[in-house]
């Protein structure tokens, strides 16, 4: 069993990884976010969008926030799914 104060830098050691993440999660989203904005204003109005096309990043917030969810499909495979085939 750890002591004390192995567990205390235990947290301190991934909570510095988890802000690590964060920041990219963040960086990422923006991006993603952008993107997104651009191919709404290109795409014609009438043309729908399709499952995953819009709004990808805050599925990817999703799954974060619930990592114990096995067997989803990762968002790359989600986002090469929802893209294939559209230029």
């Amino acid at each position: 069993m750890a002591t004390i104060a192995a567990n205390i830098a235990t947290i301190q050691t991934k909570a510095a990884e988890l802000d690590t993440l964060i920041g990219q999660v963040r960086a990422a989203k923006a991006i993603i976010d952008a993107a997104e904005a651009e191919i709404r204003q290109l795409r014609p109005k009438s043309e729908p969008s399709r499952a995953y096309q819009e709004r990808l990043a805050l599925i990817a917030l999703d799954q974060i926030g619930k990592p114990s969810i096995a067997g989803d499909k990762s968002i790359a495979e989600l986002a090469a799914a929802a893209w294939a085939g559209v230029a």
